[in-house]
């Protein structure tokens, strides 16, 4: 009998130092894996070892599954883009380079809406007043611009589009009708809160819907704009 409670006790003493072990593994895992999951994970796991304590089974120690180790708390920052900008455009144009004598400041607004490695680009513009024998309006102007280096900060485009406007000369009405157009640009913020750019607009007017005297040639305007 006294043999018996002897192999009893051992065996008792050995499922002791047994779990004694196994805590000891558990506080080391706990220390690797940081604290964010110790609450949990140590009111699971000693439940389970209490629970060893009564039971015949040997003790395994599992490894910890991958996820755990590589647990990585989600970033709480986000990246905010913009994908469409309001702006308001200074500009310098001639009215027509083939008979180029005078520059006649001009003013626009517009609405920039960014589409993946391009964006549209809807504006009305207007050039020169009743100080200057040239004037140039556009309303609207629709273009596609397409970005050389669509994810940098910074990126050249080229572009071209279709406006609805008219070309004044000396107080007449030489043209109105559909302007054509091609622009180069560079912008300085791309896919920030604010938008900044340069840009060199060539247009020609094409079909008139009214038209007199010689026909417009093409028309320059370069611009500075600036947009939230």
């Amino acid at each position: 009998m006294n043999s018996f409670f002897c192999r009893v006790q051992r065996c008792h003493f050995k499922k002791i130092l047994q779990l004694f072990y196994f805590q000891l593994l558990i506080i080391l895992y706990l220390f690797v894996t940081g604290r964010k999951t110790m609450n949990k994970i140590l009111i699971s796991i000693l439940t389970g070892a209490a629970a060893f304590g009564f039971t015949d089974a040997p003790l395994t120690v599992l490894s910890s599954p991958e996820p755990l180790l590589n647990d990585k708390m989600p970033s709480q920052e986000m990246t905010v883009s913009k994908h469409g900008y309001f702006y308001l455009r200074f500009a310098t144009a001639d009215s027509d380079l083939a008979y180029a004598n005078s520059l006649c400041p001009g003013l626009g607004l517009g609405y920039r809406r960014l589409a993946n490695d391009g964006a549209i680009d809807i504006s009305i513009n207007g050039n020169g007043s009743s100080h200057y024998s040239k004037r140039l309006w556009t309303a609207p102007k629709v273009s596609y611009l397409h970005y050389l280096t669509p994810n940098g900060e910074k990126s050249a485009y080229i572009g071209a589009g279709l406006a609805w406007g008219g070309v004044d000369l000396e107080k007449r009405r030489d043209f109105i009708g559909i302007i054509p157009s091609a622009t180069f640009g560079f912008e300085f913020a791309h896919k920030s809160p604010l938008l900044g750019f340069a840009e060199l607009n060539i247009s020609q007017p094409a079909i008139p819907l009214e038209q007199r005297g010689r026909f417009p040639g093409p028309i320059a305007e370069f611009s500075i704009g600036a947009g939230f």
